[in-house]
Parts: C-alpha cells; structure tokens; sequence
C-alpha cells in the first residue's frame, strides 16, 4: 500500500527524470521485485511515480450474462445503411 506523509506524497524513494530515463529497466525491476515505489521528479518536483502492481487498485472486468449480451448486440439490430460497405468507402477515399 502506498502511505502519504505529512506534505502529501507517498513515502517513496526520490528519483529525478533523468535518473529514472537512465535506470528505467533498474526502477521496474526494484518495483517488481522487491515491491518498492519511486518518486519521479522533475525540476525538483514530484512529477510521476513507478510502484509496485500490488499497490495499484483493480477493477474486476464486468461481467454479462449470455442473454445480455445478446440483448446488447440486439440493440444494434437496423442501424446503418446495408448497403454501405466501409472497405469500398476506404478504397474510394484512395484514390
């Protein structure tokens, strides 16, 4: 988990731009691996950070039921031109 100190910003090693453009692969790795987080800064500033996956939240990929998805696909049923083809339309637009 990423903990904010007192001025705001995670409690993270401090590392500037040029630093981390020069050791990318180091700073994944440490992250990786050993599950510690960069503070990326630029002029100074904190700019951007590499952390661990662990420390990043993820949103479980919503789930439909088969006939949802058919009602969502139903839903599309009558729209646009038949006779439209987009590969023709492109080919036209080449030349």
């Amino acid at each position: 988990m990423i903990t904010c100190g007192h001025d705001g910003h995670m409690n993270a090693r401090r590392a500037s731009l040029v630093e981390v453009k020069r050791d990318f692969s180091k700073y994944v790795d440490d992250a990786e691996h050993g599950g510690r987080t960069v503070l990326i800064t630029r002029h100074g500033k904190p700019a951007a950070a590499i952390v661990p996956l662990s420390a990043v939240p993820t949103a479980k990929p919503a789930r439909m039921t088969f006939d949802e998805a058919n009602a969502f696909l139903e839903s599309f049923a009558g729209l646009g031109d038949p006779s439209f083809s987009a590969v023709d339309d492109l080919i036209a637009g080449r030349r």
